[in-house]
């Protein structure tokens, strides 16, 4: 018979087998593509195998070690592997498919996905009608909807139902789906699952697993209430990370502003002016919006600011609008590759006339055919691409693709004029301009601005929504917050640092860095809450919004622990200015845009709000064992230092409970809205392999009693930074680097 130690490494063996295998299968799809990876690895007898080996090695552990004995725990392993049975369900006597339907037409069979046959239904179906809804008075879709009829002649059922994103047909067992639609309007596309068992039993484990979780972590029998007991009674010992947050921080407060030129000045139009024209309604990014914020956007994206010089984001969009000529010699761009700075003849910056030469030929046009059979991803041709693009949208103000005023909609007699006056405003408004008629100017502007109000109904954001987002766009709340929040945490730090090698008393300073983490956390939270507002929808459907629910979830956490440990209100400040330093200079979208309609579900919001709360324990947990392992390396007092790891392994493993708890509710919330949405609940897509892979990993670190490496302090802060390593393959990997439904790209 196998001990009980035999059966606990064969499982977790398994369980590491599993991952690399997850790790495998990820990086072939990126290579060989979606079909090969689940032909030849997703759907292999040798994955159904090790998953079968899982499932039974888990039952043998928990009845071998009488986990029966601690309900909480018990639970929490039986909702695994019911998780397990159902998705082996499913695998066996799932069905899935599609169906097309043209209006008007009847059908009593669907394309099975599997071996790729007809399949029967028990009942008919029947196309009504297809629309697309839209954004108010924009042509953004906001849903697509399926007006559906069913007859079953063996009861006499017969009703009328519309299926649409996130709202789907459920009969005999049957679930039905929007996927797609015919170019013309006049046909649509439906997914079909029938999976009663399968989705069944996954779900309840789903909730059986929410509520072992939460048990788990109120148990006063179960370690996390031993350690949080702990906690309350222990400081920690901070590190030399403090310097390496002080260079970070440093760099981000780096000045990159080139001396102003006398032509700037020429450009200018005052303030004041400038104010009334940004308050006119555009219809931007598939929504109605004042066209300051097309102006911050703009700018932003050819400068990296949201000001360029002396002027401000209206004035240079203004100033692109009415001189496009003296704009178009404007040194806006930066130039680091050596090839194109001689291409631009130019040291460092160049403008949008160094692009063309004297016969107005476009430069990058031979560099943009090559790369389509080229290396697209070298760094010479991601920088052509980045300047193109900035390039593309000066040509967009240029021709009107980008300016676009809004008008309402009207089929009285004044509609005509209406739509001329729109039309020519902005020739009328640059030659009052141009001939010094400056009331003229405003008088155009408050036409233009009624006649937009005129007859709008609900469609027109209010005036206070239009303040707003004036105010939010030029407050830039989020950009003061991360250079705020490095200064603080880092110097809180080296406060630290300095009181303990030298053994004075800390004093007040807790509570002053309290105080300021509190303020840091409300002025997060109204940001988030006026984005909230703009948007009308809570700010989470990009990377940019998840950054920044990261940031804010630091804060949260840290001004939930902030009586415990001075260490720990610093770990949330810095991480907190970290997270919102990527979301400044990284590669995102910062634009406030409607969601695409599979995006409209609560669930989505909660999906992401708790994986967001799991990202940020995990960024503390990593903050804590890499001061650990300065620690080690640099103190010279072993016993001291011996102690001061322990202390922090115990932080750690703190932390990693409610982390791992947030993460596997996250994935699973996911998953319910994934089978809302799109009929399946899980589909090995990389974000959501990698996601597990970050579950699986975390799970390791709980079975001390077997695995004793992790009762090795150094060990266990070695394997936290390989988590994180798996959180940001998960994050920034994935969206960069994989494709999938989740890539941010």
């Amino acid at each position: 018979m196998p001990t009980n130690k035999t059966i606990g490494y064969i499982s977790f063996a398994l369980m590491l087998i599993l991952s690399i295998f997850l790790i495998i299968a990820t990086l072939v799809e990126h290579i060989e593509g979606t079909e090969y990876a689940f032909n030849a690895l997703y759907n292999s007898t040798i994955f159904n195998l090790i998953l079968a080996w899982l499932s039974l090695g888990a039952v043998f552990y928990i009845f071998q070690t009488e986990m029966y004995k601690r309900p909480a725990l018990f639970v929490l392993h039986i909702a695994m592997i019911l998780i397990l049975i159902g998705a082996a369900i499913t695998r066996i006597s799932g069905e899935t498919g599609s169906i097309h339907l043209r209006e008007n037409t009847t059908t009593s069979s669907f394309f099975k996905n599997e071996g790729q046959r007809m399949s029967m239904l028990p009942f008919s179906i029947s196309l009504k009608k297809f629309s697309v809804e839209y954004y108010p008075g924009t042509s953004s879709p906001s849903n697509y909807v399926s007006l559906v009829e069913v007859v079953n002649k063996h009861n006499g059922d017969a009703f009328e139902q519309e299926i649409s994103m996130n709202k789907i047909l459920k009969y005999q067992g049957y679930r039905f789906f929007q996927a797609s639609f015919d170019e013309d309007m006049q046909g649509t596309v439906l997914s079909i699952n029938n999976d009663y068992w399968g989705t069944s039993i996954s779900y309840f484990a789903y909730y059986l697993l929410f509520f072992s979780m939460l048990w788990l972590l109120v148990s006063k029998k179960e370690r996390f209430f031993v350690l949080l007991k702990k906690l309350t009674t222990q400081n920690i010992l901070p590190c030399t990370i403090a310097l390496i947050s002080l260079t970070l921080a440093s760099q981000a407060f780096a000045n990159t502003e080139y001396n102003s030129e006398k032509e700037i000045e020429n450009l200018k139009i005052d303030k004041e002016h400038t104010a009334e024209f940004s308050k006119i309604w555009v219809n931007y990014q598939g929504r109605i919006c004042p066209l300051q914020t097309l102006a911050t956007d703009f700018t932003t994206k050819l400068t990296g600011k949201t000001k360029y010089k002396s002027l401000n984001a209206e004035q240079f969009l203004l100033a692109f609008v009415l001189y496009p000529q003296q704009c178009y010699r404007l040194p806006i761009f930066e130039i680091k590759h050596p090839e194109l700075k001689t291409l631009a003849n130019t040291h460092s910056m160049a403008s949008c006339m160094d692009m063309f030469t004297k016969e107005n030929v476009y430069k990058l046009e031979s560099y943009k055919r090559a790369m389509l059979s080229g290396d697209s991803q070298s760094a010479v041709n991601k920088e052509i691409a980045k300047i193109d693009e900035k390039i593309q949208i000066i040509l967009m103000l240029q021709n009107g693709d980008l300016l676009n005023i809004f008008m309402p909609t009207s089929t009285d007699s004044t509609a005509k004029n209406t739509d001329l006056f729109a039309q020519n405003f902005l020739a009328m408004y640059k030659k009052t301009i141009n001939d010094g008629e400056m009331e003229d100017a405003l008088s155009l502007i408050s036409k233009l601005k009624l006649l937009q109000e005129k007859g709008t109904g609900n469609v027109l954001p209010s005036k206070k929504h239009q303040a707003a987002e004036i105010f939010y766009n030029k407050a830039n709340l989020f950009s003061w917050l991360f250079k705020i929040n490095l200064s603080i945490g880092a110097l809180g730090l080296l406060i630290f640092l300095f009181c303990t090698i030298k053994n004075k008393p800390l004093g007040k300073m807790q509570y002053y860095f309290s105080c300021m983490l509190i303020i840091s956390f409300l002025i997060a939270t109204f940001a988030i809450a006026l984005r909230t507002y703009i948007a009308g929808r809570l700010p989470m459907s990009n990377g940019y919004e998840t950054m920044l629910s990261i940031a804010w979830c630091s804060l949260l956490i840290g001004l939930i622990t902030r009586k415990y440990s001075f260490v720990l209100i610093n770990f949330s400040l810095l991480l907190s200015g970290f997270t919102l330093l990527v979301a400044h200079i990284g590669a995102m979208n910062p634009q406030i845009t409607p969601l695409v309609p599979v995006l409209q579900s609560r669930l989505l919001s909660l999906h992401v709000s708790i994986i967001m709360v799991s990202y940020g324990l995990c960024g503390f947990m990593f903050l804590n064992s890499l001061t650990s392992l300065f620690i080690v390396v640099f103190s010279k007092k072993r016993q001291q230092t011996t102690d001061s790891i322990e202390k922090m392994k115990e932080l750690s493993e703190l932390f990693m409970f409610p982390a791992t708890f947030f993460l596997g509710a996250g994935i699973f919330i996911g998953a319910i809205w994934a089978n809302i949405s799109w009929g399946r609940y899980w589909g090995w897509d990389p974000k959501e392999v990698w996601a597990l892979i970050s579950f699986l990993l975390m799970g390791f670190t709980f079975h001390g009693k077997t695995l004793t490496w992790f009762q090795k302090p150094i060990f266990y802060h070695l394997f936290v930074i390989l988590i994180f390593a798996s959180i940001l393959m998960t994050y920034f990997g994935v969206n960069h680097l994989l494709a999938g439904k989740h890539s941010y790209n």
